[in-house]
């Protein structure tokens, strides 16, 4: 098994990341958990969707989407991660994150989190990053655990996805337990 690298690096999504946006939106592998609301079936489209989503909650002081990239410049994105529906209220935002399968089990997501998470607090202003897991999830439970997220507990029932309702488990992260 290989290992994550030391250090990756992130940028903001841009038109070039397109083709690899579809390659991930396109696979039920990525999507299965992602929680992807579109009427749209062609995985280009969707990648164009997401595309405008990321700018949009750029734009709007909403939220903040970055790819994932590894190489010598940073030119190959395989994966993204941001924070989303920032609440004013509370200073919190929804965490979300995908990788392409050939990147997985390498420790890559918990690195990326690890790195990019103390970035999208400040930048953000934010007192908490909470993030919604289904139960099946296993990975992305453990995961948020070993980059020290708490889980709070279970949320019935309370969604609908393709149709069914799902429960999701909640996860959070306060500034004040970043790890250094």
């Amino acid at each position: 098994m290989q290992t994550a690298p030391a250090s990756l690096l992130f940028r903001d999504f841009r038109q070039s990341d397109l083709p690899m946006l579809a390659q991930a939106m396109g696979d039920t592998r990525v999507t299965r958990f992602y929680g992807l609301e579109t009427h749209h079936t062609d995985a280009n489209a969707i990648a164009c969707e997401q595309l405008g989503w990321y700018h949009q909650l750029l734009g709007d002081g909403e939220g903040w989407w970055q790819a994932i990239c590894v190489g010598a410049n940073g030119t190959d994105a395989i994966g993204g991660l941001g924070v989303y529906d920032r609440d004013d209220d509370g200073d919190s935002a929804e965490l979300g994150y995908w990788l392409l399968p050939g990147h997985w089990g390498r420790g890559i997501m918990k690195t990326a989190l690890r790195q990019w998470l103390p970035g999208a607090f400040r930048r953000l202003a934010l007192h908490s990053v909470v993030a919604y897991v289904e139960p099946g999830n296993a990975a992305s439970s453990r995961l948020l655990s070993q980059t020290g997220f708490t889980l709070e507990g279970l949320l019935r029932d309370c969604t609908k996805r393709e149709g069914r309702y799902v429960s999701l488990q909640r996860y959070s992260l306060l500034a004040g337990e970043l790890e250094a």
